[in-house]
């Protein structure tokens, strides 16, 4: 019944209550400061602006009291819909992104294999349809990626979800035009902020595993080191070759680079040198 409700309310927001070519606003949005002592402003437009932000409010209700409490919850198959859900959403209206871009991205985190894979699929998807989000969703993602006490699971989870965004040498173009050859800092690119990720990422593996670990998941603390390690250095080779002309996002990690050299295990040390 909760399945059926929601892609009935998601289907009324979606074809007849939301706008597909722009966000709602609220009341306080509004210019009424202009229209203070004039007529021109009639009780039908005010009505109508209030009717936009009931609407509003009663979106962000759906989606952080059905979607977010379900995506919260334990029961998987419900889980898996209420993804699809958020996606569709996500694709189609671009009102509420801020609240549902953050809720998938969280679940490539999910401690069920299953989930964190539908919200990776899913958010390929949306780049799939929306490229220009691919930054925003790095972000979201970098920001999951960063958060304390995130276990090795979800954090291996995100690189390799970064690892496969599509790089464009069009931003790198981009960044190269804005700083047109003067001495100021450029806009730092989609590459070079993954890569600064990445060895970021390294920094704080390598402290972890520096912290000492039980003698009964050495072992398997190493592995899970090793692959973490191997699928950092991944990143950053599909990243390099996207780096503006002028970037020095590498020369600053050069260091790093060295100390995987000597201390990775043969695999990840063996693309340190690449």
């Amino acid at each position: 019944v909760g399945q059926m409700a929601s892609e009935a309310l998601s289907d009324l927001f979606t074809n007849t209550l939301l706008p597909k070519h722009r966000k709602l606003l609220s009341l306080e949005a509004r210019p009424l400061y202009l229209y203070e002592g004039k007529r021109t402003l009639s009780p039908r437009v005010l009505l109508l602006w209030r009717y936009e932000e009931m609407i509003k409010q009663r979106y962000a209700s759906f989606l952080t009291r059905y979607l977010g409490r379900t995506l919260s919850g334990e029961d998987e198959p419900s889980k898996k819909n209420a993804i699809v859900t958020a996606s569709f959403l996500l694709k189609d209206i671009p009102e509420g992104e801020e609240i549902i871009l953050p809720m998938i991205v969280n679940k490539i985190g999910d401690p069920g294999r299953k989930i964190a894979s539908a919200a990776g699929h899913q958010l390929r998807l949306i780049l799939e349809e929306h490229p220009a989000m691919t930054s925003i969703v790095a972000r979201e993602v970098q920001q999951l990626a960063h958060r304390p006490h995130l276990s090795p699971k979800a954090l291996y989870n995100c690189v390799i979800f970064l690892n496969q965004l599509q790089l464009s040498r069009d931003e790198a173009d981009d960044v190269d035009a804005a700083t047109d050859g003067k001495k100021r800092e450029a806009p730092k690119s989609l590459p070079a902020s993954l890569i600064s990720t990445y060895f970021h990422l390294f920094e704080m593996t390598v402290k972890k595993n520096a912290s000492g670990k039980k003698k009964d998941s050495k072992q398997s603390a190493t592995d899970g080191a090793g692959r973490l390690l191997s699928a950092l250095l991944t990143g950053v080779n599909r990243a390099h070759p996207y780096l503006p002309k002028a970037d020095a996002t590498m020369e600053e990690h050069i260091d790093a680079l060295y100390r995987i050299a000597h201390t990775a295990p043969p695999a990840a040390a063996t693309q340190a040198l690449m």
